[in-house]
């Protein structure tokens, strides 16, 4: 499927969604838009478009600060779309 705006579910944070929802959404064909924090891993997924982790595609929406915590423990610092 095709990352849909339409079809769109906007996690407050990562915890507020993992893991049984995001399977949830994501199968249900919702584009997801995550907090998350842009580090090692999250840079690696960005660069090949895809979360191997999440099992589904991911791009870059936006940097910015944010208050959520991303899974990983760290404050989150970016938004990212993530879809099947």
């Amino acid at each position: 499927m095709a990352k849909d705006l339409n079809n769109i579910y906007n996690a407050k944070s990562l915890d507020s969604v993992y893991p049984n929802k995001i399977e949830s959404l994501l199968n249900e064909g919702k584009t997801l838009i995550i907090p998350v924090h842009n580090g090692v891993h999250m840079s690696a997924s960005l660069a090949k478009g895809y979360s191997d982790f999440l099992k589904a595609n991911i791009e870059l929406k936006e940097e910015k600060a944010l208050e959520a915590t991303c899974g990983c423990g760290e404050k989150a610092n970016i938004l990212v779309y993530v879809w099947r």
